[in-house]
């Protein structure tokens, strides 16, 4: 899918976003599960993790663009994190993140490259897991490959995301991770 259609569709994904996984966290206080999650979210985030790998020139145009601001909120709630993480992540204050939802505006490109990068690797993960709980579990919990600090917490720099490329390689290979 072309870079323009792609951004588009996690626009109008984001438009229609998980009022019921509101519901959910409204009754019950507690975030629903990534699964349900990614049900209740079925474009914004989850469709750069499953949706067909966008790269070269379509990733450089769809990551100038940026994302819109609300795949931050469709990304805490596609691995159950707080918002909080996510922002952190991908270097965005909650004020600025709240700003630029409010005003159905887009993320700068550095955010973007980081949500991108998230999302890749833990398409990685999927599919070296073959398992998208699995997947998301492993990437929200503390490894000891790497100093006891969730792969998750690494996407914020491309060095934290090749760490975990490695060990994913290491882990489909059967090597050593």
């Amino acid at each position: 899918m072309p870079a323009d259609k792609r951004v588009h569709a996690a626009d109008a994904a984001l438009g229609k976003a998980g009022a019921g996984s509101a519901r959910k966290k409204a009754a019950t206080g507690t975030r629903p599960s990534p699964a349900t999650a990614k049900r209740n979210d079925p474009g914004a985030f989850g469709q750069i993790v499953s949706g067909a790998p966008l790269g070269g020139f379509a990733a450089v145009q769809s990551i100038r663009e940026g994302y819109p601001a609300a795949i931050l909120k469709a990304a805490s709630r596609f691995f159950g994190v707080t918002d909080a993480r996510i922002q952190a992540i991908a270097q965005v204050p909650a004020s600025t993140a709240s700003r630029l939802e409010k005003s159905a505006a887009r993320i700068d490109a550095a955010a973007t490259e980081r949500l991108y990068r998230m999302g890749t690797v833990t398409r990685m993960a999927i599919d070296v897991f073959e398992d998208e709980a699995a997947a998301v579990e492993w990437m929200r919990q503390p490894n000891r490959a790497f100093d006891n600090t969730a792969p998750l917490d690494l996407m914020d720099t491309e060095p934290g995301a090749v760490s975990v490329r490695q060990v994913l390689n290491a882990i489909a290979t059967g090597g050593v991770a």
